[in-house]
């Protein structure tokens, strides 16, 4: 199993991403850490669903770029940065 440091050492944790920035977010809260299935934003100091707008309700511990598919390899989307 792997640790929580190595689970979040492909993610951003100590500066947030752009306002209104779609990205992938490591989260965590009673079950554990996991991956949010879906794109989420930090708008007006709060993790969003970018989708549905609704309030992340769990701990967000870290971010990235969201990741695409293209001809069935994953590619990073741009880089993207503090807001």
């Amino acid at each position: 199993m792997a640790t929580r440091t190595a689970r979040l050492k492909d993610f951003k944790t100590g500066e947030y991403p752009g306002s209104g920035l779609p990205v992938q977010v490591m989260a965590e809260d009673h079950v554990g850490t996991y991956i949010l299935p879906f794109p989420c934003e930090r708008i007006h100091g709060e993790w969003r669903n970018a989708t549905t707008g609704e309030i992340v309700q769990a701990r967000i511990l870290g971010w990235r770029g969201v990741q695409t598919r293209s001809r069935g390899r994953t590619n990073p989307a741009q880089q993207l940065t503090k807001g």
